[in-house]
């Protein structure tokens, strides 16, 4: 348990403590008197309407936002890492009573009142953060000694100190890179005077709505008469419930004032102005403060407001919070792999109709699909995995084939047959882009289905390892996991291959003019022997190494080769189904089409075996390889195993078919 144990009997000291303070500490807390004569103290800039107003949008703001957790993949790629401790601290219980809106609302609220934001990391015996304290930061500070940061913090009176890596400091604009200015104590003059500003029209209002004065009268009045009359006078006008009575005056009297009016001392424009100051002290636009009484700065439209606001007023906390949060809430290993980071995108994105233009504009140019848009506005993604394609414009092509446009003053043959061959390279241009889009959804698909699998496997390793016959026991479980799991891979599998291969058949009937049919029997089919070949390949290479490998080594070999597969297989699966799918999807759509022939197309950089594939032509219901086949001589030569239609010939293939 955290130093924050005692947090509730630390409130009700604090606030002991706030009103009797005295001269020196309450300089510390920043509320020495100011110029105006009145003491600016915590509670009293919060009730100052403006400034209490923006502290509290700004904090509510941060706080609404989603905190999340990334890792970063070696292909460049991110991922959320909901597995990572970090993840559950700032997504469920940053501590026991807290919820995370609260703990990241009174965060912001501590850097921009006080200047500095602190919380105490407990961790566990491992070093990993399970929970997060907040620290008052009145009470708490920053030193160094001896070349190292050290903080301390008052509980209950004694003053504790924290190593460095126990403590998370979120320090507002500062002069010594350690602590933050004090707004309090900074602006102490500008937030005095509008203390002193409300104090007045209090006391105005309060003696009735009248100004100070005398009353005047002509004889002599001895002690007992003057504090008789004076009372009479109070009782009959001070409130705001006896305003505006009429007053008897007697015996000649009569009443001066001697104040000036609020209007001659300029009291509303003085408020009015203070609200300009707090929006400058706080860095926010005034009509987020609620004063309509001018125009902004930013525009007429809401969306102008929530972009600047997000831009100027909220990113620069965001900033400052990652940034201590990707340092010390990871281990050194960790930095640098897995990062916290705020999502901005609804405040930037501005108004609904905005919203909705920017997405379309992402859907329509292939960014993102269906379900990804839906993800966005919190519905569920569309049945069968309808909601994962991705459109792009056909009228768009690689800049290098526009340039490779034939002529047109070229004999009519010639150029009928140059267009033939812009034609198809526009198409395997296309045909890229498709596997290339689809490849992250593969990827996170072949994720889904191997992570099961390999977790089963290494409890089934630890118990075959305790038992009397760790081989057989091994062999007895490959029988009785794996046709369940089958059914897992198909289910996983399907909406994915059905998106990319609709995707690309539509593409595939276009370029030969023909009239499009729907993919879902092909993608049942192709997805049922995509889950029997990756079971195969894990039974196979299961069964090799069960047989091949000493006892007393197998549990080693073993949990190798499940952690190669959590690693790399996701990745190798992805790269070789988007280019079988897009290959066995435009074979069957040009089958569909009544096209005769096939033809190989070898990738730009393709291996010397593909270049030998490549011009390579078979009828469209027939295989470039049959089993037993061959190409390439010496150790390169490759044998087909089974029939092959189409690419990928090897792993890592890139080629295509065209139609001849």
């Amino acid at each position: 348990m955290g130093i924050l144990d005692s947090i509730e009997q630390r409130n009700t000291t604090l606030k002991s403590a706030l009103k009797n303070a005295p001269d020196w500490l309450a300089d510390a807390l920043g509320g020495a008197p100011s110029p105006t004569g009145v003491r600016v103290t915590p509670e009293k800039a919060l009730g100052i309407t403006a400034f209490w107003n923006g502290v509290r949008i700004i904090s509510q703001t941060i706080a609404s936002l989603p905190l999340e957790v990334y890792e970063r993949m070696d292909d460049g790629s991110r991922r959320l890492a909901r597995e990572h401790p970090v993840y559950r601290l700032l997504h469920v219980r940053p501590n026991p009573y807290m919820t995370p809106f609260t703990f990241k609302e009174i965060r912001a609220a501590h850097v921009l009142v006080w200047g500095d934001s602190f919380a105490e990391i407990e961790r566990d015996r491992a070093g990993r953060p399970i929970a997060l304290w907040p620290l008052l930061p009145d009470r708490t500070g920053v030193e160094v000694r001896d070349g190292k940061k050290v903080y301390w913090t008052i509980v209950n009176g004694v003053k504790v100190y924290l190593s460095a890596d126990r403590v998370l400091h979120v320090p507002g604009l500062g002069f010594d890179g350690l602590r933050g200015y004090s707004v309090l104590k900074l602006f102490r003059d500008s937030l005095g005077l509008t203390v002193a500003a409300n104090e007045y029209g209090a006391q105005f209002f309060g003696n009735s709505g009248r100004p100070s004065g005398v009353l005047v009268h002509p004889g002599k009045l001895d002690d007992a008469e003057r504090a008789r009359i004076r009372e009479e006078w109070n009782q009959l006008h001070s409130g705001l419930t006896k305003a505006q009575r009429t007053a008897v005056l007697w015996g000649g009297m009569k009443f001066e004032p001697i104040t000036m009016p609020p209007e001659d001392a300029q009291f509303l424009q003085t408020r009015s102005m203070q609200i300009d100051e707090v929006a400058r002290i706080l860095n926010i636009n005034p009509i987020l403060l609620q004063k309509t009484d001018g125009a902004t700065t930013w525009g007429t439209a809401i969306s102008q407001f929530l972009v600047a606001f997000a831009k100027f007023t909220i990113t620069p906390w965001l900033e400052r919070e990652e940034d201590v949060l990707n340092y010390d809430l990871f281990t050194e290993q960790e930095r640098g792999r897995y990062y916290c980071k705020y999502n901005v995108a609804a405040l930037l994105r501005g108004d609904l109709k905005t919203q909705a233009e920017i997405l379309e504009i992402e859907r329509r140019n292939g960014i993102i699909n269906a379900d990804e848009w839906r993800e966005l506005t919190e519905r569920n993604p569309l049945p069968g995995g309808q909601g994962k394609l991705y459109f792009m414009p056909l009228n768009m092509a690689p800049i290098q084939d526009i340039a490779d446009r034939p002529p047109e003053n070229l004999p009519a043959p010639q150029r009928s047959l140059q267009r033939s061959t812009y034609t198809e390279e526009r198409a395997l241009a296309i045909r890229q882009r498709l596997r290339e889009a689809h490849l992250a959804a593969f990827e996170d698909g072949a994720r889904r289905f191997v992570r099961p699998e390999v977790q089963a496997l290494r409890r089934a390793i630890k118990r075959a390892i305790q038992s009397g016959d760790p081989k057989r026991a091994l062999n007895d479980w490959l029988d009785t996991f794996y046709p369940d799991h089958r059914q897992t891979i198909y289910r996983v599998m399907l909406p994915l291959v059905t998106a990319l291969a609709a995707a690309v058949a539509e593409v595939a009937f276009d370029e030969v003019g023909a009239q499009p049919v729907a993919v879902d029997e092909f993608a049942r089919a192709y997805t049922d022997n995509l889950a029997q070949r990756e079971l195969n390949s894990s039974i196979g290479q299961l069964r090799t190494l069960i047989a091949e490998t000493a006892v007393e080594v197998l549990e080693e070999t073993l949990t190798t080769r499940a952690d190669e597969w959590e690693e790399k297989r996701p990745g190798k699966v992805a790269a070789n189904e988007v280019v079988r799918v897009a290959a066995g999807a435009a074979r069957w759509a040009w089958q569909m089409a009544g096209v005769g022939t096939l033809v190989w197309r070898a990738n730009a950089d393709a291996c010397p075996l593909c270049q030998r594939m490549d011009g390579r032509r078979v009828p469209t219901r027939g295989y470039f390889l049959a089993p037993g086949d061959s190409i390439g001589d010496g150790p390169d030569r490759l044998v087909a195993t089974e029939p092959i239609g189409g690419p990928p010939l090897h792993a890592g293939c890139k080629c295509d078919i065209v139609p001849g």
